[in-house]
């Protein structure tokens, strides 16, 4: 972690005020810091002029139980890179003040060799010959120190000290008081983190299913406790028509999505073994939740399809309260099935639901939502089941389902949104929910994506998936790849090396951080980026080769097959997590 130290970064430094009035300007400074960076920006403008020294850092707990330091740019990167982190035990004295509460005061390389033989290597790599080390403490505990250095050797006098320690008493409550924000956000994501795990554990993995292509996303509402009451669900009957439900209980909360899962199993129950068809099976569903569930209401969209000899799919399909299903024909035009508007699940009603029929030709493409999906505080369902078709007609590929659910989201899930908008006026308040059922052939590949021209030089294609930790999220960011390669005009070869090397990231991602992983494809003239995000802080690193290994070989891979590729860490240390990335280029002699 470093910190500009210069005047333009930092504002003016003053150069007349006593060491006394540069301490009331600190305090006054520090009232407005949010950051640890922001405490050392202080000191750098304030605190080092005034004490004629040149460098001065802030040393921290990490997450771990070791130490973290925060050093002005009057350091190398090198020297900063190399001092980041230090064990728990580090005899460093920096890290010794901060974990003793004991004042070390180095004046020269000799008296540095006497307290420990690192500190000496400390004074010979940063040419700082004299250090002056000093704890944080605050309400009787020790937060952190501060570290002071200069070039010069030369000991102390009293009348530093004194202003050396009036510096660390007012840095410690600053440092203490962003610490424990620091916490507060760190344990915020946890539970962001463990919502996440819970609602991925009770939502299905999608069947392999003859005769059907699925694919499905899931987006947790973005406040909260990211949970909620949205639910899908796909599985063979006893009688051998298939059951795709899409449902969701009122609520995004803990509660919601424990009554999802409740429901959910009830129409499995229901369903299973029976011979009735959707209207029916939502009547008894609906009759079974207001019983055994009294005060839980849902919505939910029920079909049952079954493959013809042709290769069609018959498809029946009644709903309760749900947006309606959206149809893509084969010719690429699309349909709202409005038919429907019946009544919520929980609310007993004594009428029987409708029920409808369509037969779907090979190539036909039938997509099932969520409200949170096409409805918010400025957009009516309608409108936006209006804006969903127009989307999904849109879609360049329908090549598998994949491919189409993976466009459709990066549309309409708004994973991310404009940082502009005002914080709490965006509608990511409801999760999200999108599943595709497309009709494939019944032998051969799917059929091909059209082929397309070159994307313009100011033309630029853009689509992010965010994906479970689960195997069956590499088939959705192979489709986004696909997607936007395809938008963008690029050759086959190139398509087929970045499904490959994205497929090798997810992998990573789904073994290795086992957390929400974010997938973003740009495409432009002569460029096509893939970046895989997650939530582990560790970065990778890339082995050398070897034959026997059991491990490491996609990034190798991604190392020989991408024209440019890299990570990076998250900026928001708190949160943690990384980047890892890849380019292609379009000519790539």
């Amino acid at each position: 972690m470093s910190v500009e130290g210069s005047a333009e970064a930092s504002g003016p430094r003053p150069v007349d005020d006593s060491p006394w009035e540069a301490v009331a300007r600190f305090a006054l400074d520090l009232s407005l810091a949010l950051s640890l960076e922001d405490v050392v920006r202080s000191l750098v403008r304030l605190g080092v002029p005034a004490l004629s020294a040149d460098g001065c850092g802030i040393v921290t707990p990490a997450a771990d139980g070791g130490w973290q330091l925060a050093l002005s740019t009057s350091f190398t990167p090198g020297l900063r890179a190399r001092f980041l982190y230090e064990p728990a035990d580090s005899p460093l004295p920096a890290c010794r003040a901060a974990r003793e509460g004991r004042t070390f005061l180095v004046p020269d390389r000799d008296a540095a060799a006497r307290v420990h033989p690192r500190m000496a290597e400390v004074v010979d790599v940063t040419q700082r010959a004299r250090w002056a080390l000093l704890p944080l403490r605050t309400e009787g505990e020790v937060v952190g120190s501060l570290a002071v250095s200069w070039t010069d050797p030369a000991e102390f006098t009293a009348a530093e000290v004194a202003v050396l320690e009036v510096f660390a008493a007012h840095c410690a409550p600053t440092v203490q008081r962003l610490l424990v924000a620091g916490q507060d956000q760190r344990a915020t994501a946890l539970l962001g983190r463990m919502a996440r795990a819970l609602q991925r554990g009770v939502l299905p993995d999608l069947p392999a299913v003859d005769g059907l292509d699925l694919a499905a996303c899931y987006l947790p509402a973005a406040d909260g406790a990211e949970i909620g009451g949205d639910f899908y669900d796909t599985f063979v009957r006893a009688r051998g028509d298939v059951v795709v439900a899409v449902g969701d209980v009122a609520g995004h909360d803990p509660l919601a999505a424990a009554a999802m899962t409740r429901v959910r199993t009830l129409l499995r129950g229901l369903a299973y073994d029976s011979d009735d068809g959707p209207g029916a099976l939502l009547d008894r569903l609906d009759a079974a939740v207001a019983a055994l569930e009294p005060g839980i209401t849902a919505t939910a969209v029920l079909v049952t399809a079954t493959r013809t000899d042709d290769g069609a799919l018959d498809v029946r399909w009644a709903d309760a309260g749900h947006p309606p299903p959206v149809l893509r024909h084969p010719d690429g035009t699309v349909e709202v099935l409005q038919d429907g508007g019946e009544p919520l699940l929980g609310v007993d009603w004594p009428a029987a639901r409708s029920e409808h029929r369509r037969r779907l030709p090979v190539g036909s493409v039938l997509v099932l939502v969520t409200d949170g999906v096409v409805e918010s505080r400025d957009t009516e369902v309608m409108t936006g089941i209006g804006s969903l078709a127009q989307t999904l007609g849109g879609v360049a590929d329908v090549g598998d389902a994949s491919t189409v659910c993976a466009a459709l989201a990066g549309t309409l899930l708004d994973p991310d949104p404009d940082p502009a908008e005002p914080a709490g006026t965006r509608d990511a308040r409801d999760d999200r929910t999108l599943l595709v059922l497309r009709v494939p052939a019944s032998t051969g590949p799917p059929e091909p994506a059209p082929a397309r021209e070159p994307a313009g030089d100011s033309d630029t294609v853009t689509r992010v998936v965010v994906l479970s930790p689960e195997p069956r999220s590499a088939p959705v960011a192979r489709g986004a790849v696909r997607s936007v390669a395809g938008t963008g005009g690029w050759p086959a070869d190139d398509v087929d090396v970045a499904e490959l090397l994205v497929s090798e990231l997810v992998a990573n991602a789904v073994i290795h951080a086992r957390s929400e992983i974010r997938v973003r494809v740009a495409s432009t003239a002569d460029r096509l980026l893939v970046e895989v995000e997650d939530e582990n802080d560790r970065l990778p690193e890339l082995l050398a080769h070897d034959d026997d290994a059991l491990s490491g070989r996609g990034l190798q891979l991604v190392s020989g097959a991408a024209h440019d590729w890299g990570f990076r860490p998250l900026p928001d240390a708190a949160l943690g997590g990384k980047v890892v990335w890849f380019a292609l280029r379009r000519d790539r002699a």
